[in-house]
């Protein structure tokens, strides 16, 4: 395998690198290399660009850590205590306060996911993703002295605006670096950061829930400063993303870049892929606008990615990250009880996302899909009917045991696919402008659901409980359906080949098994520069 990935000509000197032809047959042989690889086999051949992934996922792990930060609060009773009132037996957080401490940083970091894009195709992913991490260690110290709820929302609500860039650039330069054999994986790993963050939010609060003083709820923003300094530490070191280079017109930035991340042919091997790919797209889209996103060429891209990220919070996420220890509690269990419980689940988060790795490319982006929204519609309906019997504890242990499970079955299936389909499924020359699209809806649901919820939810308001979860069994179903009719097979394809069964309008359900004209330049290609190798080596030997 090692002989094979050398099979490349020199893409490098100046006169290749305007050969358009010599470019496209690098490109081609390059794609039947990746095709061959597995993901152990991609993490050896490309340690570099894995280990800065890697870096990018624990970037992430912020993002997951301060949104579960944000909802964990609300169940630590001396939260409520010094920031809420007393109300029949007990303290609670005043409807109007639970809003806007969740509503006003997700309505920041859907504006935030939004506009990122447009400073970071200007500037570079680098200096933007260094600035942001900056700005979250002066946020998080004003949510740890506050000793006033609104300076609490105002720490919050800044450290959100840096939460919804690293959202929108992790996942773009992730998806901009990967090799094919390993794009999955990256993207997927982005959804464990995901989970990794609550999972330490719970490990924190379950020894700290129960102290009657402010460092019951403090001690959780302690560690967001460790990720954050470490982050910000590595972070002057990250190579820009070669596509920013390339799209600037600068070659040899672009070829600098791609030595910072792979070894000196594994680069010429994938600039000559990501060249070909963008001069292509640009051929066919000669702006790159957000309105180019709603073009015919780009619209149904564009509506699966949306669609994606609008499934996550309508299927009842936001209720399970923000309330399931709250409803746990409500639900008549103790605080150091519900606490473990939920320990339990954020563990059974990383479990699904670890397990997905190694069945996404297996059985494909499709079949997960259908399996994850399939086991949410029935779990949301278990806990939505359990639920309404209140009086009943069999029926209320049944509502948390299975509201518990719901977080390896959406991690498992449905938990990283918005993510793949944005980084697969939309076009290069669009990917951060459709992607910064995608979290500005997903952000405004999230929003939505915060303002809404408390009156939803708490118990001096309607105090639904987990009827809520009809709701989002319904919105499942639909869910369920849209993507069975739109939603294409991606895994192991290129993005030359996802970009050509778009054009040929190829029927989503006829993706796996359809063999593209990419895939036939590419075994040629390969072919083609693997015998010119040989020749070479004959002729030198002589």
């Amino acid at each position: 395998m090692q002989e094979d990935t050398e099979a490349v000509p020199d893409v490098m000197s100046p006169s290749a690198t305007n050969d358009y032809t010599t470019l496209e047959t690098a490109a081609h042989a390059q794609q039947k290399i990746e095709h061959q690889l597995t993901r152990w086999q991609a993490m050896k051949t490309y340690p570099k660009a894995t280990a800065w992934i890697l870096f990018n996922v624990w970037v992430m792990i912020l993002v997951g850590y301060e949104n579960q930060a944000g909802g964990i609060v609300i169940s630590i009773p001396q939260f409520r205590k010094d920031f809420g009132y007393f109300y029949e037996g007990t303290y609670v957080l005043d409807a109007t306060w639970q809003s806007m401490m969740s509503g006003i940083p997700t309505a920041a970091m859907a504006i935030s996911g939004f506009g990122v894009s447009y400073f970071a195709d200007k500037f570079g992913r680098k200096y933007i993703l260094i600035l942001m991490l900056a700005i979250t260690i002066p946020s998080i110290a004003m949510e740890y002295v506050a000793t006033d709820i609104r300076l609490f929302i105002a720490g919050k609500s800044v450290n959100a605006l840096c939460l919804g860039c690293f959202s929108t650039l992790c996942l773009t330069y992730v998806s901009e670096i990967s090799p094919m054999a390993l794009r999955g994986w990256a993207v997927a790993s982005c959804t464990l950061s995901m989970s990794i963050g609550p999972f330490v939010c719970y490990l924190i609060n379950n020894t700290t829930a129960t102290y009657t003083t402010r460092m019951a709820y403090r001690a959780v923003f302690i560690p967001q400063w460790v990720f954050s300094v470490s982050c910000l530490c590595l972070a002057p070191l990250l190579p820009e993303s070669p596509y920013y280079h390339i799209k600037q017109g600068q070659t040899e930035k672009a070829l600098n870049s791609l030595k910072k991340l792979y070894n000196s042919t594994q680069a010429q091997q994938q600039f000559a892929l990501m060249k070909v790919t963008y001069d292509e797209l640009q051929l066919i889209t000669q702006s790159s606008t957000y309105l180019d996103c709603f073009k015919k060429k780009d619209i149904k891209r564009t509506f699966l990615v949306l669609f994606g990220m609008w499934t996550a919070p309508m299927c009842g996420l936001y209720f399970v990250a923000y309330y399931s220890t709250y409803y746990y509690q409500l639900a008549g269990m103790t605080t150091e009880t519900s606490y473990q419980l939920s320990c339990g689940a954020q563990a059974m988060s990383m479990a699904g996302v670890i397990t997905s790795w190694f069945i996404m490319d297996r059985f494909g982006r499709r079949p997960l899909m259908m399996m994850g929204l399939g086991s949410l519609v029935i779990l949301n309906f278990i806990v939505a009917g359990a639920g309404t019997n209140t009086g009943n504890p069999v029926a209320m242990k049944v509502a948390t045991a299975f509201m518990s499970m719901y977080n390896f079955f959406f991690n498992l299936g449905m938990g990283p696919m918005p993510s793949i389909l944005s980084a697969e499924i939309s076009s290069v020359s669009l990917r951060g402008k459709t992607i910064s699209l995608g979290a500005i809806l997903n952000f405004s649901l999230a929003c939505m659901w915060s303002f809404v919820l408390p009156y939803m939810f708490n118990p001096d308001k309607a105090n639904m409980g987990s009827k809520i979860n009809f709701i989002f069994a319904g919105m499942s179903v639909v869910s369920l359906v849209v993507f069975y009719f739109f939603q294409p097979e991606t895994a192991g394809r290129s993005f030359e080949e996802i970009d050509e069964m778009y054009d040929k309008n190829i029927p989503p359900r006829q993706w796996s098994s359809y063999k593209t004209e990419k895939q036939t330049l590419s075994e040629k290609g390969f072919l083609d520069l693997k015998a010119e190798a040989s020749h070479i080596e004959f002729v030198d030997d002589d």
